[in-house]
Order: C-alpha cells, then sequence, then structure tokens
C-alpha cells in the first residue's frame, strides 16, 4: 500500500513527503505531554543565586544599645540636675551621643576647648568625646541667653551638632542587623568590617550586609549599604 503511493514520485519527493509525516507524528506527541509548569507541578522553588557575602550574623549582640535604651543599660550615670553647671550638662549629653552613635558601651572622656562652653548668643564652643581612643568633635552652638544674676535664673537656649565623621564597629553594625532582620529573614550576611573603623557620617562607607527574605512567593538576597549616621549604622537597600 505505501509502496503503491510512492509510485510515480522522484525519490526527493518521497524523502519530503517521509519528512513531513515524521514531524508531524512527533507534534501529536507534544501535544500529548503533560506540562512541567502547571499548577500541579511539584517541581522544587529555584534556588536564589547571589554573592554572599563572607560573615554569617547568626545571633544577637548583647553590647549593642541605642537610642530607645535607659541611661543606665548604656552604662551612663542618672543625668546632672538642672542646678548643674551648663558645661557639665552639654558633656553628659555629648557622651550620650557619641554612645548613642557607636552603639556598643564603652567609656567616654569629654572636654571642651577651653574648659567649657562658652555662655553667650551666638558663639560656638568645640568639644570633643574620645571613644576608645578616637576623637570625634561635636560643635555647640548658644542661640540664646535669657536671665540670670543673682536673682532670676538664667535660661540658655543651645544646640549640640556631630562631628563631620563617626565610629563604625563591626559588632554594632552586626547587632543592629541581626536585630531589624532576623524575625523575617532566613540568613543574614555582612562584610568582613574592622573592630572600629572611622567613617564620614550620612555616606556610603563602602561595605554591605545582605539577608535571604523569604516572605514572598520565593526566597531573594536583599543587599544593603551600610552607612553611620547620627543615631548609628543603618541599612539602606540597593536596587
Amino acid at each position: 500500500m505505501i509502496r503503491r503511493y510512492f509510485e510515480g514520485l522522484s525519490r526527493f519527493e518521497a524523502a519530503f513527503v517521509v519528512a513531513v509525516a515524521c514531524l508531524a507524528v512527533a507534534g501529536i506527541g507534544f501535544a500529548f505531554r503533560p506540562h512541567s509548569d502547571g499548577g500541579d507541578s511539584t517541581a522544587p522553588r529555584p534556588t536564589p543565586t547571589a554573592k554572599k557575602l563572607p560573615v554569617v550574623i547568626s545571633s544577637a549582640e548583647p553590647a549593642l544599645i541605642d537610642a530607645a535604651w535607659e541611661r543606665s543599660e548604656m552604662g551612663l550615670p542618672p543625668p546632672p540636675g538642672s542646678d548643674a553647671p551648663f558645661t557639665e550638662r552639654v558633656l553628659d549629653e555629648i557622651r550620650e551621643k557619641t554612645l548613642v552613635m557607636a552603639g556598643i558601651r564603652a567609656q567616654i572622656g569629654t572636654r571642651c576647648e577651653g574648659g567649657q562652653v562658652t555662655v553667650k548668643k551666638g558663639e560656638w564652643t568645640l568639644c570633643t568625646a574620645t571613644y576608645q581612643g578616637v576623637e570625634l568633635v561635636w560643635e555647640v552652638l548658644v542661640e540664646d541667653v535669657t536671665g540670670g544674676g543673682s536673682w532670676t535664673v538664667q535660661l540658655i537656649d543651645y544646640q549640640v551638632f556631630p562631628p563631620d565623621s563617626g565610629v563604625l564597629l563591626a559588632k554594632a553594625v552586626q547587632g543592629r542587623f541581626w536585630a531589624q532582620h532576623h524575625e523575617h529573614a532566613k540568613e543574614l550576611r555582612c562584610d568582613r568590617i574592622p573592630p572600629l573603623k572611622r567613617v564620614t557620617l550620612d555616606e556610603d562607607t563602602g561595605y554591605r550586609c545582605q539577608y535571604l527574605a523569604v516572605d514572598g512567593d520565593a526566597p531573594r538576597w536583599v543587599n544593603t549599604k551600610v552607612i553611620l549616621d547620627e543615631a548609628g549604622p543603618v541599612f539602606r537597600e540597593i536596587e
């Protein structure tokens, strides 16, 4: 039957017919083959790919502090009373601000140029906080002075401005990153960061941290920049 069908065809024409028939059969087989990407697929979710940073963050940092902590938890004594010398109150504020910025408890030495803050409207005074050997210069501006004398209370309006640079500590970075992300992430990692390094405030330090987010349809690595501001290490997602 097949032989009679090909009678009268050239050898080239017969080969063409056979090829078309084979393609048709293959197409039918594909149509009846089950698809692997349907709703009933049991294939595992793809493993997220990313360059993993070298340091695994697996626990909280017990020495970590932030602005919400009590002074006693920061290792600070009770604040000076309202009758304490003005310079003493300013230096106490600078000690607390320096601790919050660093994020790890430590003893801090403080001093002001000339030995005290100049109490005069519009005057600036430089006061230095020393954290683990690193000197950070804060600026104090007296904006207004009212009252004074033997019969009245002197009121001093002032502001304390942060230094241009601060101290970035590996423990603070790792502890803050754990505190912010461990509840919704499967894995946390950071660059190798020196134990302590002076960095410019509010600028990218060049260090990175990342976490494996598992709250979506599939796990994904989220990479962040490490930045130091007046309140300590902060993390900004890299788009």
